[in-house]
């Protein structure tokens, strides 16, 4: 696994939480488990039942609901299933040392106390940790993790047979010194990891955490501010190529930024902000592609939209439309393949390798093949078609041999005889629902080629190779129908839009009703077909972004502080738990 696989890995641990009715039930299950286990050597028949639901629901299932009940009254916008999700982890880990504690108290009462002080320990530590990095409470986690242990320790003293203290004093100097010696050890364990990332970017490991699970659970994007800190202005490209009908437009927007890091951060939903406020201002349909890009390109800000939207106003502002002929190339090289669309003098490239993985092409490898191109037309533009994903988190490289092998591929491309014609172009779209889909939707593009170009093109993270080719044969399926030839490509945005829950790679999925919509716009596209007049530029703009240099380290420390982290929590945690059993030991607490 690469150093980017590993440091993406940490999101598989996301996922998404059963409803609220569903813990409950497992809160209460998970008690009446527990009771029924502590009382089946002390009562027979339906006896066990009985205590058994009573003892369970009084000892860890009431506290931890009553706990999260608490907490949800005093934090009404926070979902109760992420509340209730806590509790039941904590009711685990009590329920577990309980048990431990109980059947050991049989042997040596002492050592039966110390295992159930040590467990309710633990949970104050994970309802602090979880309150403090992922409900993003600053002082409020400690009051929550003192309220749960206060809730579990009265249960406690009032139902237990394990009492072991003659009055209430002993009780909370127990439970609450175990639990502030763990919450040291805790303390021990976040100075140790936050010192990678404070040292290479000025900022703790765990406020980093914070605030990417703020983005990821509440669209709270002040991460940017962290971003803004840590990023660099750098030149790129927007390119532009506008088709003029009578009595609207069709843009192909392509700007030379990465649409990431995720969620609504950076430039995650340019494809679909561009679209949306080009389509309004110009009466467009509007087609933002994803160019030869990587993740060194990422905006630091939404607000970077307004230099290119700016750039993209100027050069529409110039536009002078002409009659243009139309043509298509294919070049292939290897497993490489470039598709040229020629409006008379200029290009518009797009590579695939599907069905293998298409992914990121590097930003000098891009201008490399522009320039290729533009040996023989006056303006090109190279954009990648992001339309197979295969699970490998890859990107390739200027001077790599699939580098080469796309610029033998657009090489092959634009050296062809082609067989022109009179431009002409239809387009129709539509919002979808599918969780994998950006709010730019799916839109489709039907150009006058020979063979006529049927662009597919949608607002998703990727597609999966078999959906990308079961698409292609039905679109060519319906050219062979009205007795045309067809040729079909399928495009991605790769929005980031889409990555909010679990892992970073959330392609296209074949469906029976998406492959539906995608026929009908296809069928509607080719019913709008018009003549058209063409006009194309391309500029550079100053834009803040990443980075390569820190996207480079950012990875490298993301690697080191789990590094770390793997190694360090588990010596902690012992170490921790050692040292409070030998002060219980020492002292006879």
């Amino acid at each position: 696994m690469g150093n980017v696989e590993k440091a993406l890995s940490i999101t598989d641990y996301f996922h998404s939480l059963p409803s609220s009715k569903y813990l409950i039930v497992a809160i209460v299950l998970l008690g009446i488990i527990f009771g029924i286990l502590i009382d089946v050597q002390t009562y027979s028949g339906l006896n066990i039942l009985t205590n058994g639901f009573i003892d369970g629901i009084l000892l860890v299932a009431l506290p931890s609901l009553l706990t999260a009940t608490v907490i949800k009254i005093m934090l009404r916008k926070m979902f109760f299933r992420r509340i209730l999700v806590t509790a039941l982890a904590g009711e685990i880990i009590y329920a577990i040392t309980y048990l431990a504690g109980f059947f050991v108290s049989k042997y040596d009462a002492i050592y039966g106390q110390i295992i159930i002080i040590i467990g309710a320990a633990l949970v104050f530590v994970l309802w602090y940790a979880i309150a403090k990095l992922i409900f993003i409470l600053k002082f409020r986690s400690f009051l929550f993790a003192v309220l749960q242990l206060f809730f579990h320790l009265m249960f406690f003293i009032n139902f237990s047979r394990n009492s072991f203290s003659s009055d209430l004093g002993g009780y909370l100097f127990r439970f609450y010194f175990a639990a502030f010696l763990l919450l040291l050890g805790l303390y021990i364990f976040f100075m140790i990891v936050n010192a990678p990332m404070r040292r290479s970017f000025g900022i703790n490991s765990t406020d980093a955490f914070s605030l990417i699970v703020a983005q990821w659970l509440y669209k709270d994007n002040n991460m940017e501010k962290t971003m803004d800190n840590l990023g660099e202005n750098v030149k790129t490209l927007i390119s532009v190529y506008s088709f003029q009908r009578e009595n609207d437009k069709v843009l192909f927007v392509s700007p030379y930024v990465h649409f990431g890091p995720f969620g609504n951060l950076g430039g995650s939903e340019f494809s679909y902000l561009l679209s949306d406020k080009l389509s309004k201002e110009y009466n467009a349909t509007t087609f933002v592609f994803h160019p030869t890009v990587t993740h060194d390109l990422n905006p630091v800000a939404a607000t970077e939209i307004e230099k290119i939207l700016k750039m993209c106003k100027e050069i529409l502002g110039q536009a002078k439309y002409e009659k243009t002929n139309v043509s298509l190339a294919i070049g292939k090289q290897k497993e490489c393949s470039a598709e040229a669309l020629c409006f008379d003098n200029n290009a518009f490239i797009s590579l695939t390798r599907a069905p293998l993985v298409t992914e990121d092409v590097h930003f000098g490898l891009g201008l490399a093949m522009i320039q290729q191109a533009q040996a023989i037309y006056k303006e090109a533009t190279v954009v990648d078609q992001h339309n197979a994903e295969t699970g490998e988190v890859v990107s390739f490289e200027a001077g790599s041999e699939i580098g080469f092998n796309y610029m033998g591929a657009v090489d092959e491309a634009i050296n062809k005889k082609l067989e022109k014609s009179e431009l002409e172009i239809g387009v129709s779209q539509t919002s979808v629902t599918f969780n994998e889909f950006g709010k730019a939707g799916i839109k489709v593009a039907i150009i006058s080629t020979k063979p006529k170009y049927v662009m597919i093109w949608l607002d998703s993270n990727g597609i999966t190779p078999e959906f990308r080719e079961k698409i292609i044969k039905e679109m060519e399926s319906i050219g062979k129908h009205m007795k045309e030839k067809w040729h079909a490509a399928v495009f991605t945005t790769d929005t980031h839009q889409a990555n909010v829950v679990k892992g970073v790679l959330n392609p296209a999925k074949e469906s029976v009703e998406l492959l539906h919509t995608i026929k009908e716009l296809t069928l509607k596209a080719n019913k709008d077909i018009s003549k058209a007049k063409f006009y194309a530029d391309k500029k550079w703009i100053d834009i803040k972004v990443i980075g390569a240099k820190q996207s480079i380290e950012l990875v490298s420390t993301v690697n080191a502080v789990v590094a770390v982290a793997k190694i360090v929590a588990p010596i902690v945690l012992l170490t921790s738990v050692v040292i409070l059993y030998l002060i219980f030991i020492k002292f006879r607490l």
